[in-house]
This record gives C-alpha cells, sequence and structure tokens, in this order.
C-alpha cells in the first residue's frame, strides 16, 4: 500500500476503550487505510501498541476528573505532546489525513506539520465547547469571557481544517450561525457500531436473561437502567425523584446504573433523603458483556439529560446503545432528539420534570404489550442510522485522498 494512503487520529481518550474512536479507526482500516491512533495512557497500558490492524500510541497523559486548571493542564500537556508525536510519525508514513476528534478544539493545531506538507485535515467536532462550559459553569465570574474566546478558538480551528464532521444537524446548524462555512461540514450521527451492539452477537446470553426475566416478573420486579458518566446536567437526581414518586403504583420499582462522576455522591444521599436506597443500585464500572446483560435486562432505559444550552445540540451515544439492543427508550425531549427520533419510537417526557417521568415510568409498567409495539416503531427508526449506513457519511471524507 502507499504511504501516503496512511491516516492518523488523534484524540484526547482511550484506545480501544472509547467505542466512537475505535469505530472510525476500524471503519478506515476495512476501507484500506493504515491506522496510527494517537491517545492517553492510562495504567499499566503500553506506550506502543498494535490492536486488530491499528497502530496505536500513547501519550504519557492520563485522565484525572478535578478543578477547571486541571483539564487546562491536561489538555494542553496532550495537545503539546500529540503535535510532537504527530509530526514525528508524518515524516516517516507521510500521512493522507489527520482527523482529530475534540475536544479540545484548538487540539486540531496538532495537524499543523502534516497541513503544512500536504495531509488533509479532518475535524471531528463531537462536543460544542462553549454551550458545554456555559452548562457546566453557569454562574462563575469568568464564564462569560470563556464563552467568547472558546467561540474564537473554535471557528479559527474550524477555518484551519480542511473537513469537518459533527454528530447532528442542529450542532452544523449552531458552529455555521458562528460563522463557519456550512460547505465543510458532513453530519455523522454518533450511533454505535453495529458489531459491538447487533443483538445476534449476544444471543449466547438470552437464556441467562430470559430466565432473570421471567424470575423477577414474577416478583413484581421493573427495571429501570441508565449508564454513563455521572454528572448533574445528565438527570440522574430527576430519575431518583422519579423512582420515588413511582414506587406507589409500581412497588417493585428499581433504578440501576453505571458508571462514574463527580455527581455520584449526591444521587446516593438523595437516594437515602427520599427513602429509596434500597431501590437505587450503583453498579459502578462493569466488563462490556456485563453492561449489555444489564441494559437486556432492563425493562425501559431512561435518558433524562437536562435542557440546557448544551444538551439542545447534542444525542447521548446511550440512547442509540438502547435502541440498538431492542429496549424501549424514555427520554428528554430535547430539539436535537425529538428531530431524529419520532414521538412513536421513544417515549419523552419534559426534561428535568421528574413528576412527569415517573408517569411515564408507570406508564410503561402498566402498559407492556403497547411497549412492545413502541419498541417496534424503535427498531425502524433506528435502522435509518445504523452505523452501516453512517460509516459511509464518514468514509466519504476520505475517498479522494491521493
Amino acid at each position: 500500500m502507499n504511504a501516503r494512503r496512511a491516516v492518523a487520529i488523534v484524540r484526547h481518550s482511550f484506545y480501544p476503550f472509547e467505542l466512537n474512536v475505535k469505530r472510525e479507526a476500524e471503519a478506515l482500516r476495512d476501507a484500506g487505510y493504515d491506522v496510527h491512533v494517537i491517545c492517553l495512557r492510562g495504567p499499566g497500558e503500553a506506550a506502543r501498541q498494535s490492536i486488530e490492524g491499528v497502530e496505536v500510541y500513547r501519550l504519557p497523559v492520563n485522565h484525572r476528573r478535578g478543578k477547571i486548571l486541571r483539564y487546562l493542564w491536561e489538555y494542553n500537556a496532550f495537545f503539546l505532546l500529540a503535535s510532537s508525536k504527530l509530526a514525528r510519525l508524518h515524516r516517516k508514513h507521510r500521512f493522507a489525513a489527520v482527523q482529530v476528534n475534540t475536544m479540545p478544539d484548538y487540539l486540531v493545531f496538532a495537524a499543523w506539520y502534516p497541513k503544512r506538507t500536504g495531509a488533509r485535515v479532518v475535524m471531528h467536532l463531537h462536543e460544542p465547547i462553549p454551550e458545554l462550559f456555559q452548562t457546566m459553569f453557569p454562574d462563575r465570574w469568568y464564564t462569560s469571557f470563556f464563552v467568547y474566546m472558546a467561540t474564537r478558538v473554535e471557528q479559527a480551528a474550524i477555518r484551519f481544517a480542511d473537513r469537518a464532521l459533527t454528530v447532528t444537524e442542529q450542532m452544523r446548524d449552531n458552529y455555521v450561525r458562528r460563522g463557519a462555512d456550512a460547505s465543510k461540514f458532513t453530519v455523522v450521527v454518533n450511533v454505535p457500531d453495529d458489531r459491538h451492539f447487533a443483538r445476534s452477537r449476544w444471543e449466547h446470553l438470552r437464556a441467562r436473561v430470559e430466565a432473570t426475566k421471567a424470575e423477577e416478573r414474577a416478583r413484581g420486579v421493573f427495571r429501570v437502567l441508565t449508564h454513563g458518566a455521572i454528572e448533574e446536567r445528565y438527570g440522574f437526581d430527576t430519575i431518583v425523584r422519579a423512582i420515588a414518586h413511582a414506587r406507589q403504583r409500581v412497588p417493585g420499582i428499581q433504578f440501576r446504573f453505571m458508571g462514574a462522576g463527580e455527581y455520584l455522591d449526591d444521587v446516593m444521599e438523595l437516594a437515602r433523603e427520599l427513602g429509596v436506597s434500597d431501590r437505587v443500585h450503583h453498579l459502578g464500572f462493569v466488563p462490556f458483556e456485563q453492561m449489555v446483560e444489564e441494559i437486556l435486562l432492563a425493562d425501559v432505559c431512561v435518558v433524562a439529560v437536562k435542557a440546557s444550552p448544551y444538551s439542545v445540540l447534542v444525542h447521548t451515544n446511550k440512547m442509540y446503545e438502547y435502541m440498538a439492543l431492542g429496549r424501549p427508550v424514555i427520554a428528554s425531549r430535547l430539539d436535537s432528539v425529538a428531530a431524529y427520533a419520532p414521538s412513536d419510537a421513544l417515549i419523552y417526557f419534559e426534561p428535568g420534570n421528574d413528576a412527569d417521568l415517573a408517569d411515564r415510568l408507570c406508564w410503561a409498567a402498566e402498559h407492556p404489550h403497547d411497549l412492545a409495539r413502541m419498541m417496534e416503531r424503535a427498531d425502524q427508526a433506528y435502522d435509518a442510522l445504523r452505523w452501516e449506513r453512517e460509516r459511509q457519511s464518514y468514509l466519504s471524507e476520505y475517498r479522494e485522498l491521493p
């Protein structure tokens, strides 16, 4: 293969554990490219590793949650090391393209040397950073200044890139309203790789799941599930309050959730205050197969993102993971979600309204046959967005490479 058919992906994350990057790297690999990924290095991970045909280079920067200065230090350290590593690799492999997945937006400038020497730069905008910061730090004295600067950096980064990918039409339109060139953008919806979430892959779990469900139905158990980063903006408190409201109508209701985050202690304390500690179960981080089994065991999955300048633009991966695995979804009615999932495919509730969510949970528990019909319509909606379709939009950015 011509060395100019090599492609690099830079991401401030871990590989192969971030499935979005893995999905894209493997799509490029399968399309005939030599793929090199530059990423973070976690404890015990090798600095260099070949994983299923993808060359992985891990930099000595680890991710740790903390205050804003910690994030700035971490992002800047990764930017400097990634810039140097990418330049050295480019001299050896002569990348035809460099893809930089945000955040931060300025990470795209790590590709300055490959761009200067002829490589195409593809910027993959996963998060609208000004809106995210505004949502996370709404009342700080520096918020307005940071949002202003982040917007300027965002637009400069998009101008620097040759092409830009983003995950919803709402995000694309938001960037364009701020001055970006609309012709640069391709929307690739953030759906999971079918190979990891295809129901046929998990057929070996069917007997155990069905046996557990039969036993729990006999006891009146009704499982509510969510997973992912445990942050206030994702509405974990809304779910806990809804569980407290619904327990009279659905005595066997249980809330199970997986993941980690700064809001965990608040969630568990709220459960104690509301007297539902025995119904709220945090499972921590679990192996991937156990996560899938928990999803398959759920009677309903909840995506309770609160309304914010950030949330009206994005999707959460987990919504599509639940749909891929055939589980019914109750979700906050947000503009970006409603634009892609019709109201007969998901059960919508008013964002942040725990009483409304409780009503939807009770309806789901009391109407299993209606829920089954809704899942059929969700399958139809999801079929139009599967990765095997979105993958073609993604790869279109690379088809004209030399």
